[in-house]
């Protein structure tokens, strides 16, 4: 299943202000999301620059037609992020101007002076650690109906993380390959990328702190999509794959429920290709 890449167009709009506490009584989980957002229109750029570098190398049509249609929805993402960030930007958190810009000197300075083989290495563990991720947080049906805007952006982004799946790694193993150096600098991308978002969570969680008495949760209401210990535990043997000589992708069942989904965003989309 999800076997299709297809870029999407999508019409979402925010508004102006917004309470950055989009998890209602989560400060932590909420501020984790919007420090994940504010990650993308860095990094994803990146990416895109990296598998474009490749471009050249890659002699399987198919595969070609792939990390196209990778770099057009990596595009379609951070854009939509971008918009998204505007109003977490008005919200009064000035101190991420600052963290923003050592992680877009970050994805440049790669770009400049690293390997087109670190690059690929970086792209596929942000991708395998993402793809793993999404999958354990998506599956069977995605996150529930009558969704507001932020969280079926995210939706349909990870629809489309999931369509995508494979190409970062087969680009890397097609034009470069190696499965220690690809262990080691995905291992270190995926400490790089998320130790930003936890010290960007920190900082939202000082200058918007908690209330001192949480209030429980209302019996029926879902948990919030990005979830605690309980979720890491879950996640943990998908995650220990991505480190084995013979992971590969394209191994990964997906459910039936996130093919519905991605046919929900085609039809919401502006524009497909």
């Amino acid at each position: 299943m999800l076997d299709t890449i297809t870029v999407r167009q999508m019409p979402f709009e925010f508004p102006d202000e917004i309470d950055p506490v989009l998890i209602e009584n989560d400060h932590h989980q909420s501020f984790a999301l919007i420090a994940g957002s504010l990650l993308l229109p860095y990094l994803e750029p990146y990416l895109i620059r990296s598998v474009k570098a490749a471009e050249k190398y890659v002699t399987d049509p198919k595969l070609l037609e792939g990390l196209q249609k990778f770099a057009a929805q990596e595009g379609q993402h951070y854009q939509m992020h971008k918009k998204f960030n505007a109003t977490i930007q008005r919200a009064g958190f000035p101190g991420l101007n600052a963290l923003e810009k050592e992680l877009s000197d970050d994805y440049q300075r790669f770009t400049k002076t690293k390997s087109l083989r670190f690059n690929l290495a970086y792209a596929e563990g942000f991708e395998a650690l993402t793809m793993n991720a999404v999958k354990h947080m998506m599956e069977p049906n995605g996150f529930g109906d009558d969704l507001p805007v932020f969280m079926q952006m995210i939706e349909w982004h990870f629809v489309e993380e999931l369509e995508h799946r494979t190409i970062a790694f087969d680009v890397y193993d097609h034009v470069c390959g190696g499965y220690y150096y690809r262990l080691i600098v995905g291992a270190w991308a995926q400490w790089h990328f998320t130790s930003w978002i936890r010290r960007a969570t920190k900082y939202m969680l000082k200058m918007n702190p908690p209330p001192k008495r949480r209030t429980k949760r209302a019996a029926g209401t879902k948990a919030a999509p990005m979830a605690g210990p309980p979720l890491v535990r879950n996640l943990l043997p998908g995650l220990l794959r991505i480190y084995l000589p013979n992971y590969t992708p394209h191994d990964i069942k997906i459910a039936p429920g996130i093919q519905v989904l991605a046919d929900k965003y085609t039809k919401m989309a502006i524009k497909t290709s």
